[in-house]
């Protein structure tokens, strides 16, 4: 029972996590260019974002059976309609879980509808990515240091999703970029990669940050975190963290410099190929592609007057002899 609720939990926050990353991702890295470009983009980003809302939505369904069956004491529990409706009516997990079902639903819903704009699937995706932290460790707490933990972790969590969630677009983007002959995508991705650098730094400071004061809430001594199981969960969360942030350090001083290297190639030959073709006709210099174009003269036909001619004025030269 155990392994699924911690499955299915997993399932729930990285689909969540994708929905919330991505929509971010459209919002503050990709802004600028080819509006051909954006809405292939679009189209390719809105399949994973739904499907990932979909996971969501059966992921957090079936969470409320299992808990069921571990309140219970029993695998069979989960298949019992009155336990699953006493559980969400009658326990304060069941009064937050609601209201997360509800959200999955409509994050299901701004994700499949083209009309709805990121900014709002954004927002969609905040809220339920938020409301993980009020039903994790922290709901045991009460009063204000109840109130600071939740609200510690709610940050904690949109803060991963910040980072790893936008990791998702970066890497399709980075797949269109190498299969695509031309270099839009990759002068794209030149653009995107310092956006998307400024905001993972600001993310990994706070996830740092609050990821300490969670560590401090929960273990509380070096003993806890090496004695006890969440400890040294904790410790496997801190390595996947130090691995993610190798991967990013790589990211910034490898990935970076060689991928605008490659634009500066890429615009290099353009500009090459653009000389070549003014070189061989002169006339391709003018701005729009030619020379301009001569109005054309239109000859009109001669006019016949019918009028008299001026008489012509004979004057005589008289000379004396």
């Amino acid at each position: 029972m155990d392994e699924g609720l911690a499955a299915c939990r997993l399932i729930q926050f990285a689909s969540v996590t994708v929905v919330f990353g991505a929509s971010a991702f459209r919002l503050y890295a990709v802004r600028h260019g080819d509006e051909r470009i954006f809405a292939h983009l679009d189209t390719r980003l809105r399949g994973i974002l739904l499907i990932a809302a979909i996971l969501a939505l059966l992921s957090a369904l079936l969470f409320v059976p299992l808990i069921g069956g571990r309140m219970a004491g029993s695998a069979s529990a989960a298949l019992d309609w009155n336990i699953s409706s006493t559980v969400l009516l009658n326990t304060g997990f069941g009064r937050v879980w609601r209201w997360h079902l509800l959200v999955a639903a409509l994050l299901v819903v701004a994700c499949a509808l083209r009309q709805v704009q990121p900014v709002y699937r954004l927002a969609v995706a905040a809220v339920l990515l938020a409301s993980l932290g009020l039903v994790g460790h922290a709901a045991i707490e009460q009063g204000p240091l109840g109130i600071g933990h939740k609200t510690n972790d709610a940050v904690h969590l949109l803060a991963g999703g910040l980072w790893l969630g936008g990791l998702v677009p970066l890497g399709m983007l980075v797949l269109l970029a190498r299969r695509s002959e031309h270099g839009t995508y990759l002068a794209l991705l030149r653009d995107v990669l310092p956006s998307f650098s400024r905001t993972a730094y600001g993310a990994v400071a706070l996830v740092a940050a609050t990821g300490f004061v969670n560590a401090v809430f929960l273990v509380g001594s070096i003993d806890g975190l090496i004695g006890t199981p969440y400890g040294r969960l904790l410790l496997v969360k801190v390595s996947l963290f130090l691995l993610l942030l190798a991967i990013a350090v790589i990211n910034r001083l490898i990935l970076t410099p060689s991928i605008r290297g490659e634009a500066r190639a890429v615009d290099r030959n353009c500009r090459a190929v653009v000389d070549g073709w003014h070189r061989a006709d002169p006339r391709s210099r003018h701005p729009r592609g030619g020379q301009r174009a001569r109005k054309p003269t239109t000859r009109h036909p001669r006019r016949w007057s019918f009028r008299r001619p001026a008489p012509l004025i004979r004057t005589r030269v008289c000379t004396r002899k």
